[in-house]
């Protein structure tokens, strides 16, 4: 496809759409009333969606499929649309969470994950992945930790360039790859004490020492995308920050791909205190060079104002333009907007025999043993007594792990008595995160009382960390402390298996 002429077509109203994303809700409610007028309060119109550039959290593909019919037969220049999702450890067949994977200290792992994601992704619809995120991390009360592979700069670049190799291959138009999206540039792991989208504040040599190897190692895997983070760093908001997006990302490390912003992230440069308004919001947005706006539409509003005023280049906004048309040629969207999309791709992939196998050999090799006193390995045909919220318990998937469903999670329970290794398997909750009943812990002591050994399975909650989910006590939960010292008192031998998204204090 030539993109330059493709460019030339279109109307400055047309390129700031291609520079506009918006969720799949937009692009199901094509010639409904709703799509008259503003819609979300963002003042999003029907001539508006037709020529947008990408969606975001379309699922299916039914869903995808719909979508790219509808948008191909409104818009004028029949430009396909990107789909772009969180596959951050798995689609449908989910693998353990990222810091999970680094403790494999196997990149080969991760790329393998990497690759079944996108073979699951691409066969829904999806484009994009918007990952790997490989923000280093030192503060384990910050709830994206889960995301991230851990503090070491050399880890984590080698992990960052093998989830890209995994996602995208050596040619993005192989119909069962999708585009990496590294993320967050840049320092977002530094947020001050933990807490999510809060400032960051680091020095140069630890900011290209620490902080930067792994972004940079993505950029060099040829990584697609990019994504502005959403803190501001060293007093600049990273979304407005042309040093970080144009001088080092492109200039710098010669980053040829898109850069996106983070959800909403343009319009809070207002919070940021870095706009007095939208439309000086739109301004820095695409001065630093932020090709698509996440889910606001302040380039949409603003932007042919900023070029009748002379604030911003057209020149500019048709660079970012071809950037996105580039991306979807590369993809081969121009030839074939729906790739390998299909019901029939979906159940042949999708948490298939082969993806299941895969995702339990990197569990076991993500697990990590901290002591043993000789209770372990347990033998065969002993009694086997599994306590605590994780026993029986199916939301076990992690954070992120958006696609995946309870429905089709295997329990430790149902597992261990499957395996038939032991003689008798029970189980009992015993205690949860925000309390602990009398009865439940009783049950639970004289299961570990009719046993040979105690499994306590304790810890996090999926949804105690991830995003927003940053935590003050990263300690055990109380109650599950209850129950451990109950377990321990009746002499049996414990073993203690932690589920959790970041290290917990286990003093």
């Amino acid at each position: 496809m030539d993109t330059t002429a493709l460019l030339k077509k279109m109307t400055l109203r047309q390129k700031l759409s291609q520079l506009t994303q918006l969720d799949s809700s937009f692009f199901l409610k094509y010639g409904t009333s709703e799509l008259t007028g503003p819609l979300h309060g963002m003042n999003i119109k029907e001539e508006d969606v037709a020529c947008c550039g990408s969606v975001l959290g379309a699922i299916g593909a039914d869903v995808t499929r719909e979508i790219q019919e509808k948008h191909l037969a409104a818009d004028p220049l029949k430009i396909p649309v990107l789909f772009m999702l969180d596959v951050i450890h798995g689609f449908r067949t989910i693998f353990p969470i990222n810091l999970g994977l680094a403790c494999a200290w196997e990149p080969e792992t991760a790329e393998k994950a990497a690759r079944i994601s996108a073979k699951e992704a691409a066969a829904s619809g999806i484009h994009v992945s918007f990952a790997p995120m490989e923000d280093l991390v030192r503060d384990p009360r910050w709830g994206r930790v889960m995301e991230s592979t851990g503090e070491d700069p050399y880890l984590n670049s080698l992990y960052s360039a093998a989830f890209v190799k995994g996602f995208q291959g050596n040619d993005l138009r192989e119909p069962d790859r999708v585009a990496a999206c590294i993320k967050h540039i840049a320092g977002y792991g530094a947020a001050e004490a933990g807490r999510d989208y809060n400032t960051t504040e680091i020095g140069l040599n630890t900011l290209f020492e620490f902080y930067m190897p792994a972004y940079r190692a993505a950029v060099d895997a040829g990584a697609a995308m990019a994504m502005a983070s959403f803190n501001a760093l060293n007093g600049v908001p990273s979304t407005a920050n042309r040093w970080l997006l144009n001088d080092i990302l492109r200039k710098k490390w010669g980053f040829k791909g898109t850069v996106i912003s983070d959800w909403g992230a343009v319009e809070e440069l207002r919070m940021h205190g870095a706009a007095k308004d939208r439309k000086e919001a739109a301004y820095k947005a695409l001065n630093a060079g932020i090709d698509i706006e996440m889910m606001t539409s302040d380039y949409l509003q603003f932007g042919e104002e900023l070029v009748r005023e002379g604030k911003i280049n057209e020149a500019e906004i048709d660079a970012a333009v071809l950037r996105v048309l580039d991306l979807k040629d590369r993809l081969g969207l121009f030839e074939d907007p729906y790739r390998s999309a299909s019901a029939d791709n979906e159940k042949l992939l999708l948490l298939c025999e082969e993806h299941r196998k895969a995702a339990c050999e990197a569990a076991a090799k993500s697990m990590v043993l901290l002591e043993n006193n000789g209770i372990l390995p347990l033998k065969k045909g002993m009694r086997v007594a599994l306590i605590g919220p994780f026993a029986e318990g199916k939301d076990i998937l992690g954070g992120w792990g958006c696609t995946g469903r309870f429905d089709e999670t295997v329990s430790v329970y149902d597992a261990v008595k499957a395996s038939g290794y032991f003689s008798e398997v029970t189980a009992a909750y015993g205690a949860g995160f925000d309390g602990a009943d009398d009865a439940e812990l009783e049950k639970a002591v004289k299961t570990a009382e009719n046993s040979d050994v105690a499994v306590l399975l304790i810890g996090e909650h999926q949804d105690m960390s991830g995003e927003a989910a940053s935590r003050t006590d990263i300690s055990l939960p109380a109650a599950q402390k209850k129950l451990f010292d109950k377990i321990v008192k009746t002499g049996k031998p414990v073993i203690t298996v932690i589920f959790s998204g970041r290290p917990l204090l286990l003093s």
